[in-house]
């Protein structure tokens, strides 16, 4: 298990992508802030992309991770969106470019945030067009399937990664920043130098990142996702109401509420049905709660 933190680079002027475009503005033409790893971290500045990071990036999927995770690679790269139902000006108003399906797969690197339900379609058409050496990553809420999947159907020369941002749109909306938040980094058939220059690259919008293999994050997962999902899915279901007498714990109980309130249908059945280990700690839940249930009873 390791811990990536740099600071950001500022890019060097006049690099340009494959198609032309200069890279390292954001939206409005300047270059992006300085980021943080974490508070009180070493704030070198140097040019990202210059050496080791990749000129073009196809995001496939333009969702609400899709549009955060756009916002903020622009600043790396020339990033390319392909996604039907996307609007092409909010594409452009982040700054990035919307594309064909051949031109996003064919980039430096490729960037799945699709659901994991329709992944294994997006690989197949995807592979054909995915170039020699590039790296193709997921951000699926699970690993094993996501992983196995791209490692049957992508090309044998593509580099393939398995990540998870352990934060979305909410948590970044609420805080103001992505700094300081996780991603977890499963490498399935990385080069060590391709490894290094996404570690870098994380670095510079200052997450931390934490290596682990496919299962043991699934395992995680059921605890960290799984438990914490039912608990709020059921707060919402009892429809919480706003009581000016709560306690620390209640605050607590209602913020899990409103984290999970956004979720797509989509989202809860990959984090329920698609966990190798989540029908198990569903049912692990369902025991300790019958057990407390009862208990109370007793008592009365």
């Amino acid at each position: 298990m390791g811990v990536a933190a740099r600071a950001h680079r500022e890019r060097r002027p006049g690099k340009t992508g494959c198609a032309g475009r200069r890279r390292g503005s954001g939206r409005d033409g300047h270059q992006p802030a300085l980021y943080h790893t974490r508070p009180g971290a070493p704030t070198t500045q140097y040019h990202p992309g210059v050496n080791d990071a990749p000129t073009t990036l196809g995001l496939f999927g333009f969702g609400a991770f899709g549009r955060l995770a756009s916002e903020h690679l622009v600043h790396l790269a020339d990033v390319l969106v392909h996604d039907p139902n996307a609007d092409a000006g909010a594409v452009r108003a982040l700054g990035a470019t919307p594309a064909r399906l051949p031109e996003a797969a064919a980039c430096d690197a490729v960037l799945l945030a699709v659901p994991v339900q329709t992944l294994g379609e997006v690989l197949g058409a995807i592979s054909p067009h995915v170039r020699e050496g590039a790296l193709v990553a997921d951000v699926c809420s699970v690993k094993t399937e996501p992983i196995r999947l791209m490692l049957e159907t992508l090309p044998a020369h593509a580099q393939v990664l398995g990540t998870h941002p352990l934060f979305g749109p909410q948590t970044a909306s609420e805080q103001g920043t992505i700094v300081g938040q996780t991603v977890a980094l499963c490498p399935a058939r990385m080069d060590p130098a391709w490894l290094a220059r996404v570690r870098e690259l994380l670095g510079s919008l200052g997450l931390e990142i934490v290596e682990t293999d496919p299962d043991e994050h699934d395992r995680q997962m059921a605890w960290v996702q799984v438990l914490t999902h039912l608990v709020g899915h059921a707060a919402g279901e009892m429809d919480l109401p706003e009581l000016p007498l709560a306690t620390v714990a209640y605050t607590r109980l209602m913020q899990l509420r409103r984290n999970v309130s956004g979720d797509t249908e989509e989202l809860f059945a990959a984090i329920q049905t698609h966990n190798p280990h989540a029908a198990a700690m569903r049912q692990r839940f369902f025991e300790a709660m019958k057990g407390v249930i009862e208990r109370a009873d007793r008592l009365g």
